[in-house]
């Protein structure tokens, strides 16, 4: 029997024949994500895609993939948008879907204990009805907290809890050893008491942060949730300018009284509040529009209802101080924005119509150097002659800042939208695109919250030699991620 044969049957034997393709036509959705047409490249079929259902059913697959030299790709819901999962070398597509099970929500700890087929919006459902919450971040809410949060180091809205909010980890490693992080490396901590992360040396966790799957599948996570305040609600300032609106982000921040904060651009706003069905209607877009001034500032508050007016009362008067002024909206409008800027939202899907182009330039910088990357990406764009795809105006890309640590540094993303089925605009967004990174990191010294190959010819050979030398330890064969972009 072939050996290609022997693997399906082994497949088929561990998970169940209706959990396992090889059919083009199972395999071929996993060919793509809404990044891929931006890197340029052709992506090969899979071999198999597998779906598993337990942790101890991943380890027997890795092991396979071990046994016949295979390359693997760990996937939960493809939602990403940086080409991070697609099989570039075919193998092995790991479809994690059926992995999601909250095993537990524990109101003491304030934690969930989850698969990776959880999802931000199940996640959220659950803790809600235990008096608490998810600490957002700002990706669609389908996605997964371990693949879109912890190994895509995507990051929070939150302002007022720590940026972490993962705790302890079980990991089946790329050569199919398992591995338990913080407090559950201890015997029984597990199932006593996984709830603290720094335990026992080195931060095991934090190894994982970011890994992209380089470092083997994360088959359970603790993840720190949140009390829901007694009272909850998000304030919108208008701006005519960016830097005064930034000026007065930074005073509120540092009042240490907001649940997050946020600033964004009309443009971006426009797209997502204006209902798909409408997007192409001038008339609707302008109507959106004409609710917002250039800059808006939007700002959470929560307690209870004397602290909410005290704080709602500090806020107005800051952000009045630098020409801010608190806007109206309505109400089918304000519920769409309070559920975007609350984040893990159906909302943020909206980013990809009318036409799925998407693009976007990430940098974290120091808080102070923002308005230099936002001058920087417009006059790149409109270098380019990028166009409004719905218009053919030129096109302002849509900006939104999320302060960190009280705004010390900032993560602050610019968004490009363009056709991709026309060749020539994504041609022009894929030669803007490397300008921009290579400006915002060269000349203002923005990070990336995700590596990749090209990244790594700009870092000090020592951490890459590190991060390579751990790759090696846990993935001799080289298979997971391999010829990927993001592989280490």
């Amino acid at each position: 029997m072939p050996d290609q044969a022997r693997l399906l049957e082994a497949l088929i034997d561990l998970v169940g024949r209706e959990n396992v393709s090889n059919e083009p036509v199972d395999l071929i959705p996993y060919l793509r994500d809404s990044y891929a047409i931006l890197m340029g490249r052709n992506i090969p079929l899979p071999d198999f895609v597998v779906l598993p259902e337990t942790a101890e059913q991943v380890q027997v697959l890795v092991k396979l993939a071990n046994d016949h030299t295979m390359p693997v790709y760990p996937r939960s819901f493809g939602v990403n948008i940086a080409g991070s999962a697609l099989p570039y070398r075919g193998g092995l597509i790991l479809d994690l879907k059926r992995m999601n099970r909250i095993l537990e929500i524990n109101e003491d700890t304030m934690t969930a204990t989850i698969e990776p087929g959880v999802t931000w919006a199940k996640l959220r459902r659950e803790a809600r009805k235990k008096h608490l919450d998810i600490i957002p971040i700002g990706g669609p809410y389908q996605t997964s907290p371990v693949g879109n949060f912890l190994l895509t180091n995507i990051t929070p809205y939150s302002t007022k809890y720590p940026a972490d909010r993962a705790v302890t980890l079980e990991v089946v490693l790329p050569d199919g050893r398992f591995l338990r992080t913080g407090s559950q490396a201890a015997p029984f901590g597990h199932k006593l008491n996984p709830y603290f992360r720094y335990a026992y040396g080195p931060d095991l966790t934090g190894l994982f942060r970011g890994s992209l799957g380089n470092l083997g599948v994360v088959t359970k996570m603790v993840i720190r949730l949140r009390p829901l305040a007694e009272l909850e609600e998000n304030l919108i300032y208008g701006f005519d300018r960016l830097d005064p609106a930034l000026q007065a982000l930074k005073k509120i921040e540092r009042l240490e009284i907001s649940r997050y904060s946020l600033l964004s651009n009309r443009f971006l706003l426009t797209h997502l509040l204006t209902r798909p069905a409408d997007l192409k209607k001038k008339s609707e877009r302008e109507r959106v529009s004409g609710l917002f001034t250039p800059i808006v500032m939007t700002v959470g508050l929560g307690g209870k209802p004397r602290q909410v007016a005290l704080y709602e009362e500090m806020t107005d008067e800051e952000a009045a101080g630098l020409g801010g002024r608190r806007l109206e909206l309505p109400p089918d409008v304000k519920a769409d924005y309070d559920e975007f800027t609350e984040g893990c939202s159906q909302k943020v899907l909206r980013m990809y119509a009318p036409f799925s182009g998407f693009a976007a330039v990430i940098g974290c910088v120091p808080y102070g150097r923002i308005s230099e990357v936002h001058a920087s990406v417009k006059r790149l764009v409109l270098s380019h002659d990028l166009k409004d795809a719905l218009t053919n105006d030129p096109l302002t890309p849509e900006l939104i800042v999320v302060p960190y640590d009280r705004a010390s540094t900032a993560y602050v993303e610019h968004e490009v939208l363009f056709d991709p089925l026309d060749e020539a605009a994504v041609k022009k967004v894929q030669v803007c695109l490397r300008e921009c990174y290579q400006e915002i990191v060269m000349k203002h010294g923005a990070v990336h919250t995700m590596p990749n190959r090209s990244l790594f010819k700009l870092m000090a050979p020592e951490y890459v030699a590190l991060l390579r030398g751990l790759k090696n330890l846990v993935d001799p064969n080289g298979l997971f991620l391999a010829g990927g972009p993001y592989s280490f």
